[in-house]
Parts: C-alpha cells; structure tokens; sequence
C-alpha cells in the first residue's frame, strides 16, 4: 500500500506527512517544487507533478492505492480532473479529497462542489474533506499585521468556526487507513465560532500585546491585494469572505470528533502553541 500525498508543502501536507510515516505506511510525496522537498522531507520518494502537466502524471500514481489530494486553489481545476481520470486508469482505488467548507455552505455556486462530484462520477472510493478557514492563515499571511497590532480583513462581523490544521491532517490520516469513511464527505470546523473582533481579543490576551482588527470593504480588499495574488485568488477569496459575512462559516460541526474521538482544538490553544511567531 502506497500513498500519494499531493502538497506536501501546504498547511496540512506539512502536518499529514509525518503523521503517516509514524503509522509506518509507504508514502510518496508529489510536489511542483521537488527539491525543497526533498529537503524538508529527507528519506522520502519525491516526485514532479505539476497539474498543468500531464505527463507528470504517470510516476506520481505508478503503483499507489491512495491519494490525498490537495491543489492550490487559484489553479484552473481542469488540470486536477485529468489528474483524477489518470489515478483511475494507473489503478488507484481511493481518493481523499483536500475541499472547502464552501462546496457545502457557500451562498453561491461552487467550482469545488463540480471537482467533488467529477470524483464521486469517477467509479473511485472517495471521501471529501471540507475543512473550514485555518487557525494557521494568522500564523502565515497574516504574522506582519499581527506584530504590528491591526489586521484587516474583509470579514464585517461575520463568525467563521477556524479548525487547526493539526486537526484538519489527524482526520486524513485516520480517512486514508480506513474503509469506514468511504463517500462521505465531512465538513469540518474548530469547537466555536469567533468573530474577527474575538480573535483579536484572544491575540491580544495571549501575547501580551494589543491587536485590533478593521473591517475592510470587498473593493479595499481586492485593491489591496492585487499586486499579490493571482485574479483567480483574489476572485476565490472574495467569494469566501462574501460568506464569512453572510454568516456562512459559523456552524460548528461534530466531523472532527466523530472521526477522531477527541474534540477539535480551540483557537486559543493554537495561539499559545504559536505565541513566539507574532512576537
């Protein structure tokens, strides 16, 4: 048995990673950017893929039975659907599925909900793991504005239930090594839901430092980001922020602990893990 992880270097590649090879499961690594991979995973097989590419194809799913599948989301997804056709053909039996939240609760149409059910048609066992926003967006893209006591965020006053990765990749691995999670599809969120003004309180409380947190329109937002990120980004993003407003992101769900038998991690605790970053 061997397993694919796509995105080794994401969020929750990162964290998945070792977790697999502490089960002692055969893994490899498939990554656009093989050689930091290399590095950040010593002893490990790593390989090319490259979604717009698809004679890369091949060596990634050559005699594996599982993939874990994550993309960066601002790629067109038609790379991802022959990426899929093409695990299929080489014999790959499973597909877990790296989603959103959004496929399920997104106040409009959802190119990841179309991605989910183009593996659901593909005759593959499937589960789709639709994780809400990362505690770890304020411990990455947001760090600078953190240390510097305000951030802004396109998010009004809407709650949004964060989930920490560590969580997000503890549920993968347990859905990757068993039959029982086969086409389900689980939404997946931290224990409560905050506020952007709630997480500045709990930044401010935890690090000793006062944050404040500004509300931005969705024009700023785009205006401000733009020289950054890619048309597709920016377009993903605002969609999702346009949730977060509309109240979209705020349920909180029991997937984490059903799957794990242990509640979710709470955002405070991911702060205190984290303290020394925003310092």
């Amino acid at each position: 048995m061997t397993i694919l992880v796509t995105t080794p270097r994401g969020k929750v590649g990162r964290e998945l990673v070792p977790l697999l090879r502490e089960r002692g499961l055969t893994i490899r690594l498939a990554a656009h950017s093989v050689d930091e991979t290399r590095v950040e995973f010593p002893g490990l097989e790593v390989v090319r893929l490259d979604y717009s590419d698809a004679s890369t194809f091949a060596a990634a799913v050559q005699g594996v039975s599982d993939v874990y599948l994550a993309a960066p989301s601002d790629l067109p997804q038609e790379g991802e659907r022959r990426f899929i056709d093409g695990a299929k053909a080489a014999g790959v039996s499973k597909i877990v599925k790296l989603s959103a939240a959004s496929a399920a609760t997104s106040t409009t149409p959802s190119a990841l909900r179309d991605l989910e059910r183009h593996i659901e048609a593909s005759g593959l066992r499937w589960t789709h793991l639709r994780p809400t926003w990362f505690d770890q967006n304020y411990s990455t893209s947001q760090v600078a504005a953190i240390r510097s006591g305000t951030f802004a965020e396109p998010a009004g006053t809407g709650k949004t239930a964060f989930i920490d990765t560590r969580d997000v990749a503890a549920v993968a691995a347990e859905v990757l090594t068993s039959a029982r999670h086969d086409g389900k599809a689980y939404l997946l969120t931290g224990p409560e839901p905050l506020d952007r003004h709630e997480v500045a309180d709990i930044l401010t409380r935890e690090i000793g430092r006062t944050v404040h947190y500004v509300t931005i329109s969705d024009e700023h937002f785009r205006e401000s980001v733009k020289k950054f990120l890619t048309p597709a980004y920016v377009e993903l993003l605002s969609v999702l922020y346009a949730d977060v407003r509309a109240g979209a992101t705020a349920t909180v769900t029991k997937g984490v602990e059903e799957i794990l038998g242990r509640p979710p991690i709470a955002f405070v605790e991911f702060v205190r893990r984290n303290r020394a970053i925003w310092r």
